[in-house]
């Protein structure tokens, strides 16, 4: 009876959560085309040309250009609104899923076991999801484009040869923008530092590196005896952090972190303690925590949460509203 409620309920969800997309296509594209009209009027507005050109006629182009942009602005905020429920309907429907998973071994423990892979190869096509999104929207698209202008300075070699050199400028910069967005997602990944030095420094020079970055203060402390953990404990691990703090300064706006590393001698478990002095939200409302990134991209809130599950860990997130936010996770090892 609560299985057929909550199946009706997720069903709901998700249809919903289709209804939002296809409007959160639909907005994009609009957004996409009322820049382009931008661009093509602020193009038309020459100054070499504006002797020649009727004063009515700028004067209505600049208008159109004030309206555009006004839409503009008011597209953005309702796409965000829509991603915003997106990502709050993604939360449900994982808590809704997560329920029914236990009801489901509760009364069939013989297919714990199919569930138990089926999750792993979930967690896998969902990174692989994400890496060909991230390759396809970034590289590619940045590779097209790198193409497009050295054929630009074939043309132009021969007939401005000041222009050409301009153009092989920002290809040169716009190749080291691409180098350094393939080594972040090689980072993502796995990240290399892993393979040259303890897993705990490894952490530390996350954190410091975001200290320099965004200028947040940061504190890092190790309690109890380190012992060695498996490599795949250690990427979760670090993912929990990245992504812990991630959330934090986008959605909490934190200007203070803390990252305990506890490591349990006499139970042999780890434990991850990141608290933040942020905005906070009462974890009785669902729709407050974050699931995934507005841009899709990045670890997320639930593949942690699989993660985690996966290792037998437990993951606990205690927050309130202007008193910040706590994410505690304890690994057996």
């Amino acid at each position: 009876m609560v299985k057929n409620y909550l199946e009706k309920t997720r069903n709901e969800f998700l249809q919903e959560k289709e209804e939002l997309t296809e409007k959160e296509n639909s907005i994009s594209l609009q957004i996409k085309e009322t820049i382009q009209f931008i661009h093509l009027l602020e193009e038309a507005k020459d100054p070499n040309l504006a002797a020649f050109t009727p004063r009515d006629v700028n004067e209505k182009h600049k208008e159109k250009v004030a309206e555009l942009k006004e839409q503009q602005a008011n597209l953005t905020t309702e796409l965000e609104d829509i991603r915003q429920r997106i990502s709050n309907l993604d939360c449900k429907i994982y808590e809704i899923n997560s329920v029914i998973k236990v009801a489901e071994q509760e009364a069939d423990p013989v297919s714990h076991d199919k569930d138990y892979g089926m999750t792993i190869l979930t967690v896998q096509e969902n990174e692989r999801q994400r890496i060909a999104r991230d390759l396809h929207d970034i590289t590619v698209q940045n590779l097209v484009s790198l193409i497009h202008k050295s054929e630009l300075c074939c043309k132009l070699c021969d007939i401005d040869i000041n222009h050409c050199k301009s153009e092989l400028s920002s290809m040169n910069k716009f190749l080291r923008d691409v180098i350094e967005d393939t080594r972040k997602m090689i980072y993502d990944l796995r990240p290399i530092a892993l393979d040259d030095v303890e897993f705990h420094v490894t952490v530390e020079r996350f954190l410091d590196k975001l200290k320099q970055l965004h200028h947040f203060k940061c504190t890092y402390k190790i309690t109890g005896k380190p012992f060695p953990i498996d490599n795949v404990i250690e990427i979760t691990i670090l993912r929990t952090i990245q992504e812990s703090c991630n959330n934090s300064m986008k959605h909490g706006k934190a200007n203070d972190f803390s990252v305990e590393l506890i490591y349990h001698n006499d139970v042999h478990s780890i434990e991850i303690i990141i608290t933040d002095d942020g905005i906070g939200f009462d974890t009785t409302q669902t729709e407050a925590v974050d699931v995934s990134r507005e841009d899709n991209s990045g670890f997320g809130l639930s593949m942690m949460k699989e993660r985690i599950d996966l290792l037998s860990g437990s993951l606990n997130i205690s927050s309130r509203p202007g008193r910040g936010c706590t994410v505690s996770v304890k690994i057996p090892i």
